[in-house]
């Protein structure tokens, strides 16, 4: 696995032995999540000279979301498969495993696999959603909080709901700096300029809440708008005539550089507050300014007007929007403060250090 630029191994914490290993419990190959707290942190352990064993479900715990329309649509008649994974998976656990879980290993509400997976092993649970708002989260965030030995949360909202200050540490999610290079903003005007969003179709209702100074700022200057997601736009973001491209891990970045300007929308809601800002990061990290609303993780990781902007309401987005798409050279001054931030404070070079003092701590 690849190394970390930025780390040597003198400046790390005391490693566990080659013969310990980080067995990462992940919820699906496809789920970001997973792929932005699992597999990328595995492999910049291994940098580090951790080993570890990266164990995903398959199907994802949400059902197999590699399956084509319309068979997505029916992802909870593979839950089953997804359980049989899960339990195939703890066959060969050794007592000397540090087990690590990405968020609940299955999403009924009984935390079965997770006990049996921790019985007598150093475990961590990781989570960077509100999970706990779910039916019945709450409660089984307590047991799984009381499973296990330490508890990583990805934001202080997050760790507050997590009620166990003596166990949680606050990491934010870690962009991978050398996958998601900066990449020069193009010197673009009007209609040559796109605006873009990236996520989940579950979050488009999170895109809609911008819609209206969006669009307005898409009529004044001409600029296009382009949705990189799993799914289509719906019916309810119609204003913004979106542009779509379908995700695809292997053209993840390559896509989003497509992009002039990211935009990261949020409701001021309870959930919304235990959003870890990923997309925003992405933005940041391949150059791009973006604005967001003023939620949650958001105002920790935007410096307003230096890095990035922040939007209200429908004027300030009309606003910010309109500024950036008329003027080149500050879409390139914020593009480039955007990723020095994003080095500095959440690349998997900046955060790597957390994770093994972590890690010596159990294994102490």
């Amino acid at each position: 696995m690849d190394g970390v630029p930025g780390l040597s191994p003198s400046s790390a914490p005391p490693l566990i032995p080659p013969e310990r290993r980080v067995v990462f419990f992940l919820q699906g190959r496809d789920v970001p999540a997973a792929r932005a707290r699992g597999f990328a942190i595995a492999r910049a352990l291994a940098g580090a000279g951790v080993g570890s064993s990266l164990r995903a479900a398959v199907p994802s715990v949400y059902g197999d979301t590699r399956l084509p329309r319309p068979l997505r649509n029916w992802r909870p008649l593979f839950y089953p498969a997804a359980l049989i994974s899960r339990l195939t998976q703890l066959r060969d656990l050794r007592e000397s495993d540090i087990v690590f879980f990405q968020r609940p290993m299955f999403e009924w509400p009984w935390i079965g696999l997770e006990r049996w997976a921790a019985r007598g092993r150093k475990s961590i649970f990781d989570f960077d959603d509100a999970i706990y708002l779910n039916r019945g989260g709450r409660a089984k965030l307590a047991r799984l909080v009381g499973c296990v030995d330490r508890v990583i949360a990805g934001n202080r909202t997050l760790a507050e709901a997590a009620a166990a200050p003596e166990k949680t540490a606050v990491i934010p999610t870690a962009i991978d700096t050398v996958r998601f290079a900066g990449q020069a903003t193009r010197s673009t005007v009007g209609p040559q300029v796109v605006v873009g969003w990236t996520g989940t179709a579950g979050n488009y209702p999170q895109l809609a809440t911008a819609q209206r100074g969006i669009a307005a700022a898409l009529r004044r200057t001409g600029a296009r708008f382009l949705v990189i997601c799993d799914k289509p736009p719906p019916a309810l973001l119609s204003d913004l005539r979106p542009d779509y491209l379908p995700w695809v891990a292997t053209r993840e970045v390559p896509d989003l550089t497509r992009i002039d300007i990211g935009v990261m929308p949020l409701p001021d809601s309870p959930y919304a507050r235990g959003k870890c800002a990923f997309k925003l990061l992405q933005y940041m990290a391949i150059g791009r300014p973006a604005v967001a609303s003023p939620v949650g993780t958001n105002t920790e990781v935007i410096t307003p007007g230096s890095d990035g902007f922040l939007a209200d309401s429908a004027e300030q987005w009309e606003e910010h929007l309109v500024r950036l798409i008329d003027d080149p050279e500050l879409r390139r001054r914020v593009g480039r403060a955007a990723r020095l931030r994003v080095e500095a404070d959440y690349s998997i070079a900046a955060l790597l250090p957390r994770y093994l003092a972590l890690l010596a701590q159990l294994h102490g």
